[in-house]
């Protein structure tokens, strides 16, 4: 990785790893699953919650389990070892270019739904959807983060500005329904917002 041009932080447990995600402004997460203490999974668990940080799995478990495991957690990738170095390095760039080209487009699009967020403006199957502008800024947060699931807590944070709130669940649960009226066909079975339960929610690619 550095050869590549990277800055790479490296610990070596889960309790080391997530003290360095708080105090460090980190783009991307190789995480290995068999780690002393906090294991892999659960550190990016806890990681999910509360930041918008792409991981890769790099294991020597390779059963087809523990690579659903791993992606259940919220990673975007899983690599079994041993493991071509070039290989790496490639989904590495294209998981980094995935993320920044969205914010670089000025749109955000999936099926019939656009964001535009040069103008924070809102189409759906080309009209304009009208929508408050805290309901813009949730639907802007899930779509900056596309097919991502984010947790309650997450949305709060961004989309409001508080770390806690008294009723905030309540409050993302109420807009997302209030979205769903507005850009979905059929409200009562949404295919662009989703629900994954227990995890939070996300903006389908379709």
């Amino acid at each position: 990785m550095r050869d590549d041009g990277y800055n790479v932080m490296t610990s070596s447990s889960g309790e080391e790893g997530l003290l360095l995600i708080k105090e460090n402004d980190i783009d991307l997460i190789l995480l290995d699953i068999n780690l002393p203490g906090i294991d892999g999974l659960e550190v990016c668990n806890r990681i999910k919650i509360t930041k918008h940080i792409p991981v890769i799995f790099l294991s020597c478990r390779d059963q087809d389990s523990d690579v659903i495991s791993g992606l259940e957690t919220g990673a975007e990738d899983y690599i079994r070892k041993p493991f071509n170095h070039r290989e790496l390095s490639l989904r590495v760039k294209k998981l980094l270019n995935r993320y920044q080209v969205q914010s670089d487009l000025g749109a955000i699009e999936t099926g019939f739904l656009s964001i535009r967020t040069d103008r924070e403006e809102v189409y759906f199957n080309s009209n304009k959807v009208m929508l408050t502008p805290v309901e813009y800024k949730l639907l802007e947060v899930l779509g900056e983060k596309l097919n991502w699931v984010l947790s309650w807590e997450v949305l709060l944070k961004e989309a409001w500005g508080y770390e806690e709130w008294d009723g905030g669940r309540e409050m993302v649960k109420v807009n997302i329904r209030r979205l769903r009226k507005k850009i979905e066909p059929n409200p009562s079975q949404p295919v662009y917002i989703l629900t994954e339960r227990g995890r939070g929610y996300k903006l389908a690619i379709i």
